[in-house]
């Protein structure tokens, strides 16, 4: 009895912390730091909206619940950017600390933040307060901050800078692995194996100008199979990347019922419990008019949505927002070489707090264009000019998109935020759309070629660098296509000199932007409904002609063995998308993963041999181009060696595929494309809790999706969010998202929602009737 009593002493003690941690949903609560009374309702999803006085007010109150919600997420995110993750992890994140504060975020934040205009400091102090509040009013800390007996730290206006930061960090570059890569790809093999693996352009490719980008490969000269290793030796496997994944979309109000525009978006990223976003709504104080969409804890601003009079939306643009420059140094590495001379490096100390363990001190090295960052494959030191570095590279220009009244004032706004650079799309009520980048875009000097831009050059005899920011009158636009329709889909968005200003970042290939592309030309009227069902297609139109393809090599006599009927009879009916019961569809895909690896596979590979300065999914994303060339040309010079024929590397292949996926005693039945492609979105601190962890994580559903077509999905990568709606047309709107609003396990929101997002059901884009109240009072 005894010890019965004590186990539920103990449990009624873990359960009393962890209601401590609740949100406080209703009831009315006093704070000298909101001017007047300020309302924070919910619906029975938690979706939020906030009522206040001033914008001051609002941010306050969205600070509180932001707080309340999702503390530890927003913590993590400010330490991740600035290297602080050690103070609660100890030292499994002390090298990555190290690493990262190279960049030296904190301090970068610091400056970005006192020249911002004193409204805007104001608001991001309003912010943190609520932020401080929020936290102070929890009877004891969220659960995460109990397992690992850490502290925590008040939240601050250059915290929210951070948070930014991290996203420069996740949707670029941090360290140039790119233009490392393709560097080095450029120093070890013959130009036109460089062209031929990286091609600027192809056939899947659909930009919304219509420029015409589609290049014919040219065979290179030197045998393939003169790169070739062994297979023990082998580095690199090529497999489709599923971390490109973002889409949006618009149509102009001469094809929508109400003549308002209507504008998609979802943008993909790592799934995690909690949903990066947080659903929000709020009133703007004077004028009553309702902000509607996505903010980022961590941030007092709307970073996706509509404002009743525009809609926007955001899609990664893997523009070219960085250099490496190769420096050249003396003997001591003490001094570098600049257009005015020689110049000592600049050294500074940062101190890393560790959890645990001593204080750890690093040296980061400073030059007049940025950090050194380490080395390429010649032992040149190199540093790093990025346009998240600049002291403008985090401003609230998101801000003024609340007052947008057209498309014109939202894309001038669009061109003077500091933002990871982003694929801009925005519709307005009057029917216009419009398209631009949103984030600074580098103004180069010495670039001749887009080639250039794209590789490490040395800058010390003044030929190549910056000229700051483009001016924003000079931004690439697109406004009012004739056929009333834009799209992006992370891949070439625009031809000629409008994308020189963008600049080739290795996006995706184009494939799922033209997908989507011909799915707006299929129709011409369009509601939200429509718009849903090019969200969720998972047409595998571009592993249509791969499937063609090994239903040929299985037709073949040499395949004629009973024992592949079934693969036969899969591949065959494969349904023609990634349907998560399909067989066919893994076959098909998997076949064409083993295809390139045994054939372009093997220059990427040697490249990796040759260097430890390269990253090849950072520069692979085009081999599709070649590859396909390879494999309907057959020319005989490239047929990697071990081969008598392309027939019979083709054939090898297909019975390496099935015998790596057949059962002995299940056969193929069992080889579903869901079954590898089964949802594993987990809490940050499940595997610290493997009893509990089953609870915290969101359930292992079988998804339907993959990489190139519209409903790109993942394991733990997907569509974050996903919305459709006219500005004006609100209530019409859908906005779905995974896991929920809450962060806390026992919150009523902690999870609501995910099931519409995994079933891709039209949930409403506004928050629903109002069933919580909680009153701010001055």
């Amino acid at each position: 009895m005894s010890l019965l009593l004590l186990v539920l002493i103990l449990a009624s003690g873990l359960w009393w912390l962890l209601d401590g941690s609740l949100a406080r949903l209703d009831g009315t609560l006093s704070s000298q730091q909101v001017t007047h009374e300020t309302l924070i309702a919910r619906d029975a999803q938690g979706l939020v909206t906030l009522h206040g006085e001033s914008r001051n007010d609002i941010a306050y109150a969205l600070g509180f619940v932001h707080a309340q919600e999702r503390l530890f997420q927003m913590d993590l995110l400010r330490r991740n950017s600035a290297g602080e993750l050690s103070v609660l992890f100890g030292e499994r994140a002390a090298d990555f600390d190290a690493r990262i504060r190279t960049h030296q975020f904190r301090k970068r934040g610091a400056v970005a933040l006192a020249q911002m205009p004193a409204e805007h400091q104001a608001l991001l102090q309003a912010y943190a307060d609520g932020v401080n509040a929020g936290v102070a009013d929890l009877r004891s800390a969220p659960f995460e901050y109990l397992l690992l007996q850490a502290d925590i730290e008040p939240w601050t206006p250059a915290d929210t800078m951070l948070v930014v930061y991290s996203m420069y960090m996740d949707l670029q570059d941090e360290w140039g692995e790119t233009e490392r890569s393709l560097t080095a790809m450029v120093d070890l093999l013959p130009a036109d194996w460089v062209e031929f693996l990286t091609p600027t352009g192809g056939e899947w490719d659909a930009t919304i100008d219509g420029g015409d980008l589609t290049l014919t490969p040219t065979l290179p000269e030197e045998p393939l199979s003169s790169f070739q290793r062994s297979q023990q030796a082998s580095a690199y496997r090529y497999q489709d990347q599923i971390e490109i994944g973002s889409n949006n979309w618009s149509v102009s109000g001469n094809l929508t019922p109400s003549g308002a525009a209507l504008v998609a978006d979802d943008m993909h990223l790592g799934l995690d419990v909690p949903n990066i976003w947080f659903r929000s709504s709020w009133i703007l104080p004077g004028s009553g008019q309702r902000i509607t969409g996505a903010t980022l804890p961590g941030a007092p601003i709307m970073v996706i949505g509509s404002n009743e009079y525009v809609a926007w939306g955001f899609t990664n643009a893997y523009g070219d927002f960085m250099d490496l420059i190769r420096l050249q140094t003396n003997a001591e590495e003490t001094e570098y070489l600049t257009p005015s001379g020689w110049k000592a490096f600049e050294n500074e100390q940062e101190i890393i707090g560790i959890k645990d363990s001593p204080d750890r001190t690093i040296q980061v090295r400073r030059t007049q264009w940025g950090p050194v960052i380490g080395e390429d494959h010649y032992g040149n030191l190199l540093a790093m000019r990025w346009v998240a570095h600049d002291a403008d590279s985090v401003n609230l220009g998101l801000l003024e998109l609340e007052s947008a009244h057209t498309v014109e004032d939202a894309l001038t706004i669009a061109a003077n935020t500091s933002v990871p650079g982003q694929n801009f799309n925005v519709g307005d009520r009057q029917g216009n759309i419009g398209w631009t980048i949103m984030g600074a875009l580098p103004q180069r000097q010495g670039y001749s070629t887009a080639l250039q831009e794209r590789l490490t050059q040395d800058w010390s005899d003044g030929r190549f660098g910056w000229q700051g920011r483009l001016p924003a009158d000079q931004y690439p636009r697109y406004v009012n296509p004739e056929n009333d329709r834009i799209w992006t889909a992370n891949a070439r968005i625009v031809s000629g000199e409008a994308y020189r200003k963008v600049g080739d970042g290795l996006g995706a290939i184009g494939a799922r932007q033209q997908q989507i592309r011909d799915r707006l030309l299929e129709k011409t009227s369009f509601t939200p409904s429509d718009f849903l069902s090019i969200h969720l297609d998972d047409e595998a139109r571009f592993l249509a002609r791969w499937q063609s393809l090994l239903n040929d090599v299985l037709s073949s006599d040499a395949l004629a063995d009973p024992l592949f009927n079934d693969y036969r009879e899969q591949v065959s009916n494969w349904q023609g998308r990634a349907a998560a019961s399909s067989v066919g569809y893994r076959l098909v895909k998997e076949y064409r993963e083993r295809v390139i690896d045994d054939t372009v596979g093997h220059v990427l590979d040697y490249v990796a041999a040759k260097t430890s300065d390269f990253w090849p999914g950072y520069v692979d994303n085009r081999l599709e181009y070649a590859t396909w060339t390879l494999v309907t040309e057959q020319p005989e010079q490239h047929l990697p060696s071990g081969y008598r024929s392309w027939d019979a590397l083709l054939t090898g292949i297909a019975i390496d595929v099935f015998q790596s996926l057949n059962d002995p005693e299940s056969g193929l039945k069992n080889a579903t494309w869901g079954a590898s492609n089964t949802l594993n979105i987990r809490h940050p601190m499940s595997s610290a809790l493997p009893v509990l962890g089953s609870f915290l994580d969101m359930p292992a559903e079988p998804m339907s999706g993959d990489t190139y077509m519209p409903r790109v999905q993942g394991t733990d990568f997907g569509a974050s969010q996903r919305m459709a709606v006219s500005p004006g047309q609100e209530s019409e709107g859908y906005f779905h998202m995974a896991t929920g609003q809450s962060g806390h396990p026992l919150s009523p929101f902690y999870g609501a929602g995910h099931e519409d997002w995994v079933e891709g059901n039209e949930s409403p884009f506004l928050p629903g009737a109002t069933e919580y109240e909680l009153i701010l009072t001055p």
